[in-house]
C-alpha cells in the first residue's frame, strides 16, 4: 500500500513531497504517519534542513473527507487526533528546520501543516483556508496557533468566518515568511534553505525550540481532542462529510 508520500535526501536537504496529485494531496492517517516518520529520518540522516512540498498545482486540499465520514467512535476520534498532533508535533519538534514549500493552494490540513512550518514560502495568487466548521469539524491546530501568530479577531475571522487569504495577503499578516510569484518558488526556497544551513546546526536548534516555544501552552493537547471528540460524538460532523462528498449544503440540525 503506498502512503502518497515521497523522501529525498541531497546536499543535506531532505525533502518530503506529498504525492498524491490526483486527489489534490488529501491526506489520509497514512499520509500523516508517513510524513511524521519522514522528519525522523530526516534528523537520523544528517540532513540540514527539511522542505515540506507537494506535487501538482495544490500544495494539499486537506484532510481526505471520505476519512471523516468514517469517524463514528471515541477511539476513531483518538487515533485521528493523536496522529495528527504527531505530526505537528514532529515538525515543531524536529532539530533542524522545515521549510515548508507551497506549490499551491492549501486548505484545511494542508494550510495547518504549513502554519507549524518554522518559516513557509508560498505563491502569491495561492489561497488558503480554514474550511472545517462548514463540515462540523473544526481547525483545531490552526485556530491555536493562528490566534497566537496574529491575534484573536484576525484569527477568527479565518477559523470561523472562513475567510480565505491569497498568498500574498497570508503574508503580509505574518502567517507565512514570504511570498513571491508563482514561477520564483522553486528560487526563493533555495535561497532560504542556503541560508538556514550556513547557521551553526545546535544554534539554529536552540532558537527554534525557544521560538516555537512561545506559541504551546501546557495541556492544550488535551484539551483539543476533547473539543474535537465533542464535535464528532454528534451527528453534524458525519453530515457535513457526507454534504461535502455529495456536493451539497450540509442539513444542520438548529
Amino acid at each position: 500500500m503506498t502512503t502518497h508520500v515521497t523522501y529525498d535526501l541531497e546536499d543535506g536537504v531532505a525533502t518530503i513531497t506529498l504525492s498524491r496529485p490526483e486527489k489534490l494531496n488529501a491526506l489520509t492517517l497514512e499520509m500523516w504517519e508517513t510524513v511524521d516518520d519522514l522528519l525522523t529520518r530526516a534528523d537520523r540522516d544528517g540532513a540540514r534542513v527539511a522542505v515540506l512540498t507537494g506535487e501538482g498545482r495544490t500544495f494539499c486540499a486537506g484532510d481526505d473527507i471520505a476519512t471523516l465520514r468514517d469517524i463514528d467512535d471515541t477511539r476513531a476520534v483518538r487515533e485521528l487526533t493523536k496522529i495528527a498532533l504527531d505530526c505537528f508535533g514532529a515538525i515543531e519538534d524536529a532539530p533542524l528546520p522545515v521549510v515548508g514549500k507551497a506549490n499551491g493552494s492549501a486548505y484545511g490540513g494542508g494550510f495547518e501543516l504549513l502554519l507549524a512550518c518554522d518559516l513557509t514560502v508560498v505563491p502569491e495568487a495561492a489561497e488558503f483556508a480554514l474550511p472545517e466548521v462548514q463540515i462540523g469539524a473544526y481547525p483545531f491546530y490552526g485556530a491555536k496557533r493562528l490566534a497566537r501568530m496574529i491575534g484573536r479577531q484576525r484569527a477568527a475571522d479565518i477559523a470561523l468566518a472562513g475567510r480565505k487569504l491569497s498568498g500574498e495577503e497570508a503574508a503580509e499578516w505574518g502567517l507565512f515568511a514570504r511570498a513571491v510569484a508563482s514561477d520564483d518558488v522553486d528560487e526563493a526556497v533555495e535561497s532560504l534553505v542556503a541560508k538556514l544551513k550556513r547557521g551553526s546546526p545546535p544554534a539554529v536548534e536552540t532558537t527554534k525550540a525557544w521560538l516555537n516555544a512561545s506559541l504551546k501552552f501546557a495541556g492544550e493537547d488535551d484539551a483539543m481532542r476533547t473539543g474535537l471528540g465533542y464535535l464528532f460524538a454528534g451527528p453534524e460532523a458525519h453530515e457535513g462529510a457526507l454534504s461535502f462528498l455529495e456536493k451539497r449544503d450540509p442539513d444542520y440540525v438548529e
